[in-house]
């Protein structure tokens, strides 16, 4: 029960908790709740998220600059380069 008014609904009043000479029908016991770990779980996940879609992010980009360097070599060195992706047959 969290709620004091809970707890005076149920009569419930740790023993342990009252302190002597108090009348225990004077007393409400107020406690805490647990912890809750759905934010650091969220973090935790939009976090790897982030850093899956950045990594995704920068092979295309580098597959890209990869692709455009070979295409320009020819012009500007006259040498051929080919990238051949290799197949397994």
């Amino acid at each position: 029960m969290r709620h004091p008014s809970a707890q005076l609904a149920a009569n419930h009043r740790p023993a342990e908790l009252i302190p002597p000479g108090v009348h225990p029908g004077q007393v409400v016991v107020v406690q805490t709740s647990g912890p809750n770990y759905a934010g650091r779980i969220l973090l935790t996940l939009a976090i790897s998220a982030g850093s899956a879609f950045v990594i995704v992010v920068m092979t295309l980009a580098f597959q890209t600059a990869a692709a455009a360097a070979a295409a320009a070599v020819p012009t500007v060195g006259g040498v051929s380069v080919s990238l051949n992706l290799a197949r397994k047959r």
